[in-house]
């Protein structure tokens, strides 16, 4: 008897296994099969070391005696597939509306995607796909949920067609997740409430209790009084919109972030062609140093110290000097080639200090508008020019259209992802910079109220994580410690506040 398998999808046939009278013929075998093959009992093929290039079809001879009559063939159709995890994020807008993108990469053959309800249903989301130059599928799907508000589950499936090769994801999700409109603009309608439920308390008590107990009531009654004069004077000096702006001031529209911005670009530093706007021009600037005369201090430590009492007053979210930070770690070092004056090779704080001097120089053409934002958003400067350093090196790492040389879809000196979020501005302006530092301040509340017991500079800290690597990898994080470990070469969070301690101990 002979027993011959081969593969017959190809220009010419190739021998997979070959038995006669229950022996290989190994010397019959093409090389492509060497090693890789074995026939069980029943005459199966059996193939190890599987990969996308053994997808196609085979044939199986069986011949158990010298005439046709006696021969059978039979055709078997192999289909190798790859698959990926499936990633699914969310977004809702400053208008309440919500959006859902699933997304699965590095699958083979093309696979189909697909957005169901808690029901089953398929849903009429938005899908697109794409081949890789490694010849692997991508696909994405989108859908708008402005109509399922409330509470709900949904799946998102990817899977080979004609095949039970499926991956799925389900996430739940629920307007729990809705941002406060504002933090200050409670006093707006709590304190006049609370000032008539006094009111009528006291008019109440007038009727019924003897005038000795009223002036008790009264006596007590003035420390309350006194801490709601103050919340009302605080509430003019202070009143803000949504936000964050001063009441009149143009605020952008604010979106609950659950998407990346865009990746960090990690290039080696250099500069690019292309025209490039001056920054808008502002009236304010920063406050003067003290007169070194009277200090005792030398001109440049006298402004250096200016610089850090002054960003002493941008603690609201947390004070950049007292998070802690390890620094850029060797990956990021290696890939900027940041080396010390003996040419090896410079890692941690030292290493992100010196990012940030590189980018200096450059920083400066966006001071006013950086100081400018800051100001308005109460957000210290030098936290801003040092996610500018990290995510588009002061804009040397940005084409002709503001776009990044190495991300078209993350525009701007703050690296927004366009796939996710609506680019305002120019790329380089105030309005681009405040949309980016809104999505910082927004996710900044998000860890306040997901991690209570965090310090407001761990919160920062983790606003940072969640800045570039989401909120559905950084919030499951039970370990402050972790809140790196999400973030592209894992220094994200930590390279960004060595640099702002830095750039806040150099006139920003």
């Amino acid at each position: 008897m002979v027993l011959e398998w081969s593969r017959v999808d190809g220009p010419s046939p190739l021998t997979v296994h070959v038995l006669r009278n229950g022996k290989e013929l190994a010397k019959e075998k093409s090389v492509e099969y060497l090693g890789r093959t074995d026939v069980t009992e029943d005459g199966s093929l059996k193939l190890r070391s599987v990969t996308r290039w053994d997808s196609g079809t085979y044939s199986c001879v069986i011949l158990r005696g010298s005439s046709l009559a006696d021969k059978v063939q039979v055709f078997v159709s192999l289909t190798v597939a790859e698959v990926s995890e499936v990633d699914m994020t969310v977004q809702r807008t400053s208008s309440n509306e919500l959006f859902v993108r699933c997304e699965s990469s590095g699958w083979s053959p093309e696979p189909l995607i697909s957005l169901l309800d808690a029901s089953g249903d398929v849903l009429p989301a938005q899908t697109e796909s794409s081949v890789g130059p490694d010849n692997l599928h991508s696909v994405r799907a989108h859908l708008d949920l402005a109509a399922m508000k409330g509470i709900g589950t949904l799946t998102c499936r990817v899977e080979i067609p004609g095949g039970n090769v499926v991956k799925e994801k389900e996430i739940y999700f629920t307007d729990l997740f809705n941002l406060p409109e504002a933090d200050l603009g409670y006093s707006t309608w709590v304190v006049p409430v609370l000032l008539v439920a006094i009111v009528v308390i006291i008019l109440v008590w007038a009727f019924v209790v003897p005038m000795r107990v009223i002036k008790m009531l009264r006596t007590s009654l003035q420390p309350l009084k006194a801490f709601f004069i103050r919340l009302i004077q605080g509430q003019e000096d202070h009143d803000t919109d949504a936000a964050g702006y001063p009441t009149g001031h143009p605020s952008p529209e604010v979106d609950t972030v659950w998407h990346t911005p865009g990746p960090p670009m990690v290039v080696p530093q250099g500069p690019i062609e292309g025209p490039r706007g001056p920054p808008t021009a502002v009236a304010w600037r920063p406050l003067g140093p003290p007169d070194a005369k009277t200090t005792g201090m030398s001109p440049s430590s006298s402004r250096q110290s200016a610089s850090l009492e002054s960003g002493r007053r941008y603690t609201e979210y947390g004070d950049i000097f007292e998070v802690d930070t390890t620094g850029a770690s060797a990956h990021t070092a290696r890939a900027n080639q940041v080396k010390d004056s003996n040419g090896q090779l410079m890692s941690g704080v030292d290493a992100s200090q010196e990012l940030a001097k590189r980018d200096l120089k450059e920083m400066m053409k966006y001071k006013e508008n950086i100081i400018t934002v800051g100001k308005i958003l109460r957000v210290h400067p030098a936290l801003i020019a040092a996610i500018i350093s990290r995510q588009s090196q002061a804009g040397t790492k940005l084409d002709a259209n503001g776009f990044g040389q190495y991300d078209s879809s993350s525009f701007g000196l703050m690296q927004i992802n366009k796939r996710y979020h609506e680019v305002k501005g120019s790329p380089y302006g105030t309005e681009h910079i405040g949309q980016g530092i809104t999505f910082l301040i927004q996710l900044i509340k998000v860890m306040e109220r997901t991690k209570p017991n965090w310090t407001k500079e761990q919160r920062l800290k983790g606003a940072l994580a969640c800045y570039i690597a989401g909120e559905d990898k950084v919030i499951p994080l039970e370990n402050y410690e972790d809140v790196d470990s999400k973030t592209p070469y894992g220094d994200f969070a930590n390279d960004v506040v060595a640099r702002a301690q830095w750039f806040a101990r150099n006139n920003f």
